[in-house]
């Protein structure tokens, strides 16, 4: 990924996407020429519709072997992305990376909260038997990157962050679409997180 600051605005170039991030929070997601983009009101409507089976997307494809997102949480992220102000164009089956990339402090979560209300990383600590100090969610290429960093020692501020722990998602690029085709026609109605997430959703 290559980033270039210039007159209070940050370009991030990768595979997928052109982020255009200001000052003020706005971004704007140019198409790549290889991708077929839906606008910021195609969005909101296809989390609208998926929002149940995109948080079941994130916990069992993206975060496998990782952590879990609690379901309070995930709908808070939405809420807070579908209420900002935020011109989105965005290739849809890259959407529960790119979400997971924007949470907390642009993708970056400090240590104390990661928790069972937020998300649970007990599996990717176990693996990586690593001290950190937040983690970082970020999109690159074709990959999805969880990073454990530590950014003090002795309770100090250190130069420069250090990345104690990287784990590497390969991204599906028609992955959500092909979980939800296969997971529509089953009966989720009766599973309390399915009715609990799309109600909240469906509100916003």
């Amino acid at each position: 990924m290559k980033k270039l600051n210039k007159n209070n605005f940050t370009y991030i170039f990768n595979k997928y996407l052109v982020i255009i991030l200001t000052d003020k929070g706005r971004c704007t997601m140019k198409k790549d020429e290889e991708l077929s983009v839906i606008s910021i009101n195609e969005v909101k409507v296809f989390i609208k519709k998926n929002s149940y089976l995109i948080y079941e997307y994130i916990n069992i494809e993206v975060l496998k072997n990782i952590g879990l997102i609690n379901p309070e949480y995930f709908i808070k992220i939405i809420e807070e992305m579908l209420k900002k102000e935020v011109d989105i164009k965005l290739n849809q089956n890259i959407l529960p990376y790119f979400i997971l990339s924007i949470i907390g402090n642009n993708g970056k979560l400090d240590y104390t909260s990661l928790r069972v209300d937020t998300i649970n990383l007990s599996q990717i600590n176990k693996e990586s038997s690593s001290y950190y100090n937040y983690v970082k969610f970020s999109l690159t290429n074709d990959l999805f990157l969880i990073e454990l960093m530590q950014n003090k020692t002795g309770g100090m501020a250190i130069k420069e962050d250090i990345v104690k722990f990287r784990k590497e998602v390969i991204i599906k690029k028609i992955g959500l679409k092909e979980f939800i085709i296969k997971h529509t026609s089953k009966e989720i109605s009766s599973n309390n997180d399915f009715k609990r997430i799309q109600e909240a959703v469906d509100s916003i």
